[in-house]
């Protein structure tokens, strides 16, 4: 492989989040915060050594081989990673760097889970830091997802995969292009559209802009310690619903919308199984809280249960509410559902509902030929037929993520966590959700408790659940059989 690629995307990329840097650097100085002082050293350090990648890997600019957009993937992603939790730890070296890289991976993967306590009283740099990196990470994953995913056959995403994209770093990418030039100016204008509604509803613009950035990338970033539930107001909750739908949709749908292709939204069966199970689970938990006592009238269960689902459905993971407490139903139902996520090529993360769809519809097609042993089944989803190499791509993902579930939900019982704790933590990071279940991690907790080992961990498994598992788990195959393959 030829590594001086990898330098080179990755010398460009933390060139890019240094510059950056200097917006939160430059808010701070208006209200004389010292973080200040911590960005623009986090941004001399970031444009320094990335221009030093640049520069001796120029050459190296070609066309990327699959092996090498493994590795480029996961290798900016770390990087990138590293360079944004600098601020963080420049800021207050108290934290750890262990916190400030879990802080900084919970941003950029748009997972939501904070290790910040007191969030009210931090300086207003850091937050809006926090903010940007939930934004481009959101608006990253999608480009991710529509770009190069399908083209590794990762997870099954080959199925989106377009005809005249069989490969990486050709030039037969103009319609590519297109798209991510169109796609990018919708998630921009989404997020102001949110920020103006937001203002509207009461929110000051700070936090209207920065809840934008959080609710579109589906991350969940707040700047109070209740989040959502701080602003005690229905608007507020409604409009966030909203936005985090559309955040949750397959971002190339709002592209088919502007280029006039709309019959392909009416039948995109992903996204109408994402509406239903939306819709299904909040009026499920909306009757029973009603049922128990737990609301006074229907409209409060229905709003804040459609607003609960939602947020950990799309895995964005605001709290308006303490569902936690709302009793055992609850929190079996919130623990299955934060698995599901949102569709393919949105910012959310999660299984996905075309993997959930097209396993079921796997059971079906074999049930039916054990009735009919002769039979001829054609499995379809979206109009599209799919292959036996889909369908396997698609158990591999799942196959690997419950291997995964099972493997660190042991590591963080092994470091002294509680069961509730050390199972929904690995689920709420592998799936990109943010908050856990329980005392520590729940709805009202923080990951501030944990101890660094298992930070670590976490922060490695939301990389793992954003990336696709297969992106990052095919990196730990030995580097000679990569080298020289057979």
């Amino acid at each position: 492989m030829r590594l001086g690629i990898t330098v080179f995307l990755t010398g460009l990329v933390i060139t890019a989040f240094g510059i950056i840097m200097l917006i939160p650097a430059v808010f701070d100085i208006f209200y004389g915060a010292k973080s200040a002082e911590a960005f623009f050293l986090t941004s001399g350090i970031s444009v320094f050594f990335g221009l030093l990648a640049v520069a001796s890997s120029y050459n190296y600019w070609v066309s990327l081989s699959i092996k090498e957009a493994f590795l480029t993937t996961s290798v900016v992603w770390i990087a990138t990673v590293f360079c944004s939790a600098l601020p963080f730890y420049f800021w207050d070296s108290g934290m750890g760097f262990a916190t400030a890289f879990f802080e900084s991976m919970s941003g950029i993967t748009s997972t939501g889970a904070t290790a910040l306590t007191h969030l009210d009283e931090l300086p207003r740099g850091i937050l809006l830091w926090r903010a940007i990196l939930q934004w481009i990470g959101g608006i990253g994953i999608v480009m991710i997802a529509i770009a190069i995913l399908p083209i590794l056959s990762v997870g099954g995403m080959q199925i989106f995969q377009s005809e005249s994209s069989d490969k990486l770093g050709e030039k037969a990418f103009p319609k590519l292009a297109n798209v991510t030039e169109v796609i990018i100016l919708i998630y921009i204008s989404f997020t102001a559209l949110c920020a103006i509604c937001l203002y509207l509803a009461g929110m000051d613009m700070f936090d209207a802009v920065t809840h934008a950035m959080t609710c579109l990338s589906t991350g969940g970033f707040s700047n109070y310690d209740n989040s959502v539930g701080f602003f005690e107001s229905a608007t507020i909750e409604w409009i966030l619903i909203f936005f985090m739908i559309l955040g949750a949709l397959p971002f190339i749908t709002y592209y088919y919308i502007v280029v006039g292709k709309r019959r392909k939204i009416s039948r995109n069966a992903e996204i109408k199984s994402f509406f239903a199970v939306v819709l299904f689970f909040s009026l499920l938990l909306a009757f029973w809280a009603w049922d128990k006592g737990i609301f006074d009238n229907v409209a409060d269960a229905v709003r804040l249960s459609l607003f609960s689902v939602t947020a950990i459905i799309t895995t964005t993971g605001y709290v308006a509410t303490d569902y936690a407490s709302w009793g055992s139903f609850s929190l079996t139902l919130f623990f299955f559902i934060s698995f599901l996520g949102g569709c393919s090529g949105s910012s959310a993360g999660g299984i996905k509902n075309f993997r959930i769809g097209i396993l079921f519809l796997s059971v079906i097609k074999k049930l039916q030929q054990m009735l009919v042993p002769h039979g001829v089944f054609i499995l379809r989803y979206n109009e599209k037929t799919i292959g036996e190499e889909i369908t396997e791509s698609i158990v591999v993902f799942v196959t690997t993520f419950v291997l995964a579930l099972i493997v660190v939900a042991l590591a963080l019982s092994f470091m002294g966590l509680d069961f509730m704790t050390a199972l929904t933590g690995a689920a709420a990071s592998l799936a990109n959700v943010g908050p856990g279940l329980g005392d520590i991690i729940g709805p009202t907790g923080t990951y501030a408790p944990l101890s660094d080992a298992a930070k670590w961990i976490l922060a490695f498994c939301m990389m793992l659940g954003r990336l696709e598992f297969t992106t990052v788990i095919v990196l730990l195959i030995p580097l000679k059989s990569l080298l020289t393959p057979k």
